[in-house]
């Protein structure tokens, strides 16, 4: 299993971005992205160009970010666009269920973003009636979302459908539209598979095999009975053993903010079942009761002059009932 860094949210001169299509490909190649989803406002055009672009290192995932007047919804690998135009802020569901019956991711993008009057439609107000129609939730959103309280809000509301039973994810969305400045962080997302190829990515994206970090990397699995689990399988309630290993970050531009991990806490449903020192490099052990629901683990470090700081969410591991 290797973690491919995968960018979600990217804008070209197609919607609101400064890049052409072919500058946002070179740019996602410079900065070391193994993957990227081009998710321009309401459409899909810079998918024909993208194919003639010279260059087939660099997976790309079809995508589109739905602006409508009641929130913005990333869409990764629909095999068709559904109109967002018929969506209203009581009928989401049945978009949502449009969505996937066409084989689409759908995440909320910024879901705290300011609305109107500064950007109409930013702010999440649609009134969802089964969040198990929702795949993801966009937890850290553009620049230096460590400093952000909306992450933190965003973040809360993820947790907190967990705990409603959900089974949902968090992404990092860098909402790139152009270069920013080298004194901004970017938070990213590794998605796990066997392979790096676009369907392999989108069913792991879809599973929930994947983590956000502001730098770090992590391998982290499941052992039970004699298998190997990852984020988002299924496991049964009883003794398992998590192994997990930390490793420096290797995006160039993110090494200079010196984020380094020291203590890992494990979340069991709304419980920390676990807070243990962590050290790059060294592989971390810990021998866990599961119960029905989820687990997942957090890194906390320091970084920019702070310590204490949330480095790394992965996403859940599921625990079905006895």
């Amino acid at each position: 299993m290797k973690y491919y860094l995968t960018e979600l949210h990217a804008h070209t001169k197609h919607s609101d971005g400064d890049f052409t299509t072919h500058e946002l490909l070179d740019a996602a190649l410079a900065f070391g992205y193994d993957a990227i989803v081009i998710t321009d406002h309401n459409t899909t055009a810079p998918l024909e160009e993208a194919k003639t672009w010279d260059s087939n290192e660099l997976v790309i995932l079809s995508g589109m970010e739905w602006t409508t007047f009641f929130g913005h919804l990333l869409v990764i690998g629909a095999r068709k666009v559904v109109d967002w135009r018929k969506a209203t802020i009581e009928t989401i569901d049945s978009s949502l269920e449009e969505i996937k019956a066409a084989g689409g991711l759908t995440g909320i993008a910024h879901p705290f973003s300011i609305g109107s009057p500064i950007c109409t439609g930013c702010h999440w107000d649609f009134h969802v009636q089964d969040y198990g129609l929702i795949d993801f939730i966009e937890v850290w959103n553009r620049l230096n979302p460590d400093e952000d309280f909306r992450s933190q809000q965003a973040y809360e509301m993820w947790v907190d459908l967990l705990n409603q039973g959900f089974r949902i994810s968090c992404s990092a969305g860098r909402d790139w539209h152009r270069q920013e400045d080298e004194s901004d962080t970017t938070a990213l997302t590794y998605v796990g598979a066997s392979v790096g190829h676009a369907d392999a990515l989108l069913a792991n994206l879809k599973k929930g095999n994947y983590y956000i970090t502001l730098g770090p990397k992590i391998h982290l699995s499941m052992k039970q009975a004699g298998k190997t689990y990852v984020m988002g399988d299924e496991l049964r309630v009883g003794d398992s053993t998590l192994k997990i290993t930390l490793e420096p970050t290797e995006q160039a531009k993110l090494k200079a903010f010196n984020f380094v991990g020291e203590y890992l806490v494990v979340w069991q449903n709304d419980q920390i079942i676990a807070c243990e020192t962590i050290e790059e490099g060294i592989e971390k052990e810990l021998s866990l009761e599961l119960v029905p629901g989820y687990l997942r683990i957090e890194i906390f470090g320091r970084g920019k002059g702070h310590s204490n700081k949330r480095l790394v969410i992965s996403n859940p591991f599921y625990i079905g009932k006895a």
